[in-house]
């Protein structure tokens, strides 16, 4: 942050900067970090031009394009953005976490993932103090869904509140997540957003 989000990992540290940041609840660092041009970084790239991820981080067009650490981010987006998380207690995603992390002045973001089971959709959308998530439940699995709100009761799901609702089991609240578990299906949550 006092170096005003430049880079300061290569290729071989910054999978576990991400990891490292994200863990940590700090996606908001991770960000900033990657939506600044100010310095060299992915953003920076985008600003000169590059239409695949240089060999260096600033963009030097002298250097090779199309270069494997790009993958990192792209974790970072299912993992983080749209909130996709393997549960390690259940291999192949049988059972799977959804945790979006709400950050910077993103709006908007979705993500899918073609689990061995069917697929797995996490979206989410901000619109007038409230969020959206749209989530898909592959048939013969179960999730954990973490709904990020300041208000727990707020929580709806296709219209109605999710105390309502059947077949779900209220985990837990902390950390401006309200927690539930949850069987295969296509679900449509609205909630209070939580303050910045």
């Amino acid at each position: 942050e006092k170096r005003d989000y430049a880079m300061t990992v290569g290729e071989v540290c910054l999978p576990y900067l991400l990891q490292a940041l994200s863990g940590s609840g700090r996606s908001d660092v991770v960000f900033a970090m990657n939506n600044q041009a100010r310095h060299p970084g992915y953003g920076y790239q985008l600003k000169m031009g590059a239409t695949a991820l240089c060999e260096t981080w600033n963009a030097d067009r002298d250097n090779s394009q199309i270069q494997f650490m790009l993958g990192h981010i792209i974790e970072w987006f299912y993992h983080d953005l749209a909130g996709i998380q393997l549960d390690p207690q259940s291999p192949g995603f049988k059972h799977f976490v959804i945790h979006p992390n709400v950050v910077g002045d993103l709006t908007e973001v979705k993500g899918s993932y073609d689990s061995i089971h069917g697929k797995i959709v996490s979206e989410w959308k901000l619109a007038n103090n409230n969020i959206t998530m749209h989530v898909v439940v592959p048939p013969n699995t179960t999730a954990t869904i973490d709904v990020p709100t300041s208000d727990p009761h707020s929580v709806t799901e296709s219209g109605k509140s999710v105390a309502q609702a059947k077949g779900f089991a209220f985990l837990n609240y902390a950390d401006a997540y309200a927690s539930y578990r949850v069987g295969s299906g296509d679900y449509f949550f609205k909630a209070k957003l939580p303050s910045k």
